[in-house]
């Protein structure tokens, strides 16, 4: 009698059917949940657009205002929507299942970081100026984080490329299947 050599791949028992139906429940509120932050994110976004065509027509029409006062809350404002649409984008990579990366992260950091600079170097050029002394230290440390963001940034361009974008455990395919 000749035994078999092959060996048999281990598999674990399967979860019972009550997990399998909770994991997928939980799949799906994780997956409504963020669909509804994205919908939110976008309604704020446009919104927040809106609001910055406003001061853009009032910073064209009102000729006796200061420029600059416009100049900078449009800036604040539309700096303020990038920041949502990178976020709602990271919200539609999850929702599309794929892998988060950091990198959106770092420029949403990046974009709050430089936006923070502007305001400040905006504020002191206005009629009602802070302290020098304490605006150069704060852009000091705004400058030096904006170059570790660019840095981390260009360290994960360098990095290899996945070839897989999107998970392959993702629980839905798994359970429905």
């Amino acid at each position: 009698m000749k035994r078999s050599t092959a060996v048999r791949p281990a598999t674990g028992p399967s979860p019972a059917p009550f997990v399998k139906r909770a994991v997928l429940a939980l799949v799906w509120a994780e997956r409504i949940v963020f669909l509804a932050i994205g919908i939110l994110l976008f309604a704020a976004a446009l919104l927040f657009l809106k609001q910055s065509a406003g001061v853009l027509i009032s910073m064209v029409t009102q000729t006796d205002a200061s420029p600059s006062a416009f100049g900078s809350q449009f800036l604040d404002v539309i700096l303020l929507v990038l920041m949502i649409v990178e976020l709602a984008y990271t919200v539609i990579l999850s929702l599309r299942g794929a892998v988060l990366a950091a990198e959106p992260f770092l420029i949403v950091g990046l974009i709050a970081v430089i936006r923070r600079m502007l305001v400040i170097t905006v504020g002191e050029m206005g009629p009602h100026g802070t302290n020098v002394m304490q605006s150069i230290g704060e852009l000091g440390i705004l400058t030096a984080i904006v170059l570790v963001f660019v840095g981390s940034i260009a360290l994960l361009r360098l990095r290899p490329a996945r070839l897989e974008t999107f998970r392959d455990d993702d629980p839905l395919k798994e359970l429905e299947g």
